[in-house]
């Protein structure tokens, strides 16, 4: 971070409705940790080289809020460079940045963080999250640990898991998502139901079907959803 100015006073929306990079990139060096924040966040809107440099920087900034923006625009960007400078912030002290971060990781979808992202399906405070950018990633290698995550305690953990699974796509996941349409939780089975139907494996078929009777509507809603998105992927498989 440079030195704090108490005299610069940037007018972060206005440099970001005019693409002033160099304006904005001055705001995020020189700024008070609010506007280096809305700075940092404003960035994530152009790819130039000087734009990713001064992010990256950012990411080793003193305010966590400086970090936590530079790494989500550093995802939105999609910078592959970034990637290793990403990989340390995934160890941060503060929970949302790792959490940001994470995220940035799945929208880069570079493989070098797989392995990173596995480790911290462990942090209890960001797992979640880390099951969704696994399932950005597409990695099949992920899809044991997330099978393994259906075990959980956790329901919200249990139905990003399954989430990620349907993004993934890989069939190997299905007999554990037909089991989880039966979870005691509504949220469980309806991103069970989700996840089957963007796979598109002919088994799941008749468990969603069977599905439709669920209690809940909303549920139901979701298990019509996937056997059509099922439909089609089958559809789609059988004319290539």
């Amino acid at each position: 971070m440079s030195i704090f100015n108490r005299s610069y006073n940037p007018d972060v929306e206005k440099l970001e409705n005019e693409g002033d990079l160099n304006g904005l990139i001055k705001a995020l060096e020189k700024g008070n940790n609010k506007d280096r924040a809305l700075a940092a966040r404003a960035l994530g809107r152009f790819k130039e080289e000087k734009v990713l440099k001064a992010l990256i920087g950012a990411l080793e900034d003193d305010d966590s809020d400086v970090k936590w923006n530079a790494a989500t625009s550093l995802g939105k960007i999609g910078a592959p460079d970034a990637v290793p400078f990403l990989l340390n912030t995934l160890r941060d002290e503060k929970w949302y940045v790792r959490q940001h971060t994470a995220e940035a990781l799945g929208e880069i979808g570079d493989e070098r963080a797989l392995l990173p992202l596995l480790e911290s399906l462990n942090d209890k405070k960001i797992r979640n999250n880390v099951a969704i950018a696994l399932g950005h990633l597409g990695d099949p290698r992920a899809v044991d640990h997330l099978i393994e995550a259906l075990k959980d305690w956790d329901l919200g953990f249990r139905s990003s898991a399954e989430e990620a699974l349907g993004m993934i796509g890989d069939e190997k996941a299905v007999p554990a998502l037909i089991e989880a349409l039966k979870d005691r939780d509504v949220s469980v089975r309806r991103h069970a139901a989700g996840a089957l139907g963007k796979i598109g494996d002919e088994r799941a078929i008749q468990p969603l079907l069977a599905a439709m009777d669920d209690e809940k509507w909303y549920v139901r809603l979701q298990v019509e959803e996937a056997i059509q998105e099922l439909n089609e992927r089958l559809k789609e498989k059988n004319n290539l």
